[in-house]
């Protein structure tokens, strides 16, 4: 038993950073209701973040999370030794194409962004490093659902799929259909089902094994993504290629 409250507290501890990251500044009040915790546990929580500088308060009382956490994410990109040479694939693939590249990785339910290119209409993506997808939603998401997880057994045992838009692929048989696509294709295209008016083309980066290592995405207007799409296609695949040497290299090489 006593071994079980660290470990509740941690789990708590990382719903209220969770909930803040995605959804930003928040109130007491607005994140006990995201995260089902008590309020005088939310505060107690909100305490010791801004005690170890991990959050702040507005003058409105709204918890923030602190620009210390972006120094950890730093340290924890920096770590993945396999990407060390994604950023100089993602700008040159974003110079390219002159839409946004992201590279994504698989974690639980989600797939979450460790790096990015900024293109144009970079402040309506919902894409950014640190930020994540459901595996139900988005090029990346989707990706991610059809090369690393059974789709019914996620469908049975993964989270609520809340749609983000009214395009969102919630219902079960239209989820199993687009993972089959995926699959078959070898790319994920998602139009408007993560933000309206944004598409995205995401393909895997595989390990030498087949398992994904990742997944490279492209996206900008819904409109430039389904006009352009054999361009991006043809130069989000040669970034692919780039990658993988990198990546599987990187692995393969042993500590020493």
């Amino acid at each position: 038993m006593a071994e079980r409250k660290p470990m509740r507290v941690l789990a708590n501890s990382m719903a209220v950073v969770e909930a803040l990251a995605e959804r930003g500044d928040l109130s007491p009040a607005e994140l006990a209701e995201a995260t089902g915790l008590p309020r005088p546990s939310v505060y107690r929580f909100i305490d010791g973040l801004r005690a170890v500088g991990m959050a702040t308060t507005t003058d409105e009382n709204r918890a923030r999370l602190s620009v210390k956490w972006l120094h950890l994410a730093d340290a924890a990109r920096d770590a993945m030794t396999e990407w060390s040479g994604a950023r100089r694939i993602l700008d040159a693939l974003a110079e390219r194409t002159e839409q946004t590249a992201f590279l994504t990785v698989p974690r639980g339910d989600e797939a979450v962004c460790v790096d990015w290119a900024p293109g144009r209409g970079i402040g309506v993506l919902t894409l950014a490093p640190g930020r994540s997808l459901p595996l139900y939603a988005g090029g990346a998401g989707r990706l991610v659902l059809a090369y690393t997880r059974d789709v019914d057994e996620y469908l049975a045992d993964g989270p609520e799929r809340r749609p983000l838009t009214s395009a969102t692929i919630v219902e079960a048989d239209a989820l199993r259909e687009d993972v089959e696509r995926t699959r078959s294709q070898g790319y994920t295209l998602s139009l408007d089902d993560a933000t309206i008016g944004i598409g995205a083309l995401a393909f895997p980066v595989l390990g030498a094994d087949g398992a994904l290592l990742g997944c490279l995405s492209v996206a900008g207007r819904s409109v430039d993504v389904r006009d352009r799409q054999q361009e991006f296609t043809d130069a989000a695949r040669a970034a692919v290629a780039e990658l993988t040497s990198g990546a599987t290299s990187e692995l393969a090489t042993p500590l020493s």
